[in-house]
């Protein structure tokens, strides 16, 4: 099956400490590791599925592959990744895709953005057992969303989700969060709603949530962020009236992290869900992403030989 795919690519800055104030932590719940270097490799998968008419369309996603590397102080932090190959058959359909996204971890402030384009979904039909390709089907949106953590200096998100320090003790945290996002949707021929001209349409909002993270033992930890909020959007002309329309959202986050001094392995999750209302209908998008990621925490990459 011939494919074509710029798939996930994660980015983080961390500033030097002669151009950024360097944030207190308290010592009895968050750890620095004492390595200079961290080095990942991982394998993940991630998706945007759309809902609407009470269908769901699903794209033929890849699995991914990825390495990544991180300089304590200094702004090397960045990690890329190619897909390999799709997941299902060629009966499933082809998806071209380019999913570009940033995930920053800050003491108190996280930022997610999202550069992601779809085109070629496919639906599965249960009472017939029959899978209908629709080529034309396309999703895309540029979307950022932040979110301020008020008790940064016990909970850590970047313990939690890019394992760059460690909770000590279990900790969690009220979150305030917003976000701004660009929506196009290009509709299908094949779809029960059609139509020539695709969708688009801006959105802005705010959300409100907690995150936690249980230190289970000296190895186990589980972490979580959910919340929930309101976008707001111009209704586009096609929609009918042209008003403002108010749409429930959600954002969630989770990690499992076995560690050790030295390395660890998690596993992580992304849901984002967003709606667009346009045709009398309403489109639910949601972002999907999974990774299982293996961190080596080092002082030096190459390893000086001992003298005889």
């Amino acid at each position: 099956m011939k494919f074509t795919c710029l798939a996930l690519f994660f980015c983080s800055v961390t500033a030097c400490p002669a151009l950024a104030q360097k944030l207190a932590i308290d010592t009895v719940f968050i750890k620095s590791y004492a390595q200079k270097i961290i080095i990942q490799g991982y394998f993940s998968t991630n998706n945007i599925e759309l809902v609407t008419a009470g269908k769901t369309y699903l794209p033929n996603y890849p699995l991914n592959v990825g390495l990544g590397l991180a300089v304590k102080n200094t702004v090397i932090n960045a990690t890329f990744d190619y897909g390999l190959l799709p997941l299902k058959s060629n009966t499933y359909g082809k998806t071209k895709l380019t999913d570009f996204q940033i995930h920053n971890y800050g003491r108190h402030f996280m930022l997610d953005l999202f550069l992601q384009k779809y085109k070629g979904f496919y639906n599965s039909d249960i009472n017939n057992h029959q899978i209908v390709n629709y080529p034309n089907l396309s999703v895309s949106q540029i979307g950022a969303e932040g979110s301020y953590i008020f008790n940064g200096n016990k909970f850590s998100g970047k313990a939690a989700y890019e394992q760059s320090e460690k909770q000590l003790q279990s900790a969690g945290s009220f979150i305030l969060g917003g976000g701004v996002y660009l929506f196009k949707i290009g509709l299908d021929s094949l779809m029960v709603i059609h139509a020539s001209t695709p969708i688009r349409t801006f959105q802005i909002g705010v959300n409100l949530g907690y995150g936690y993270s249980w230190v289970i033992n000296n190895y186990w930890m589980l972490s979580g962020i959910a919340k929930i909020g309101a976008n707001t959007e111009n209704e586009p002309q096609m929609a009918g009236t042209g008003k403002f329309r108010i749409y429930p959202t959600a954002f969630a986050k989770g990690s499992a992290t076995y560690q050790k001094p030295n390395w660890s392995v998690s596993f992580l999750m992304l849901i984002n869900n967003k709606s667009v209302y346009a045709y009398q209908n309403e489109f639910k998008v949601t972002v999907v992403n999974f990774q299982l990621a293996y961190v080596r925490h080092l002082n030096s990459i190459f390893k000086r030989k001992k003298r005889v």
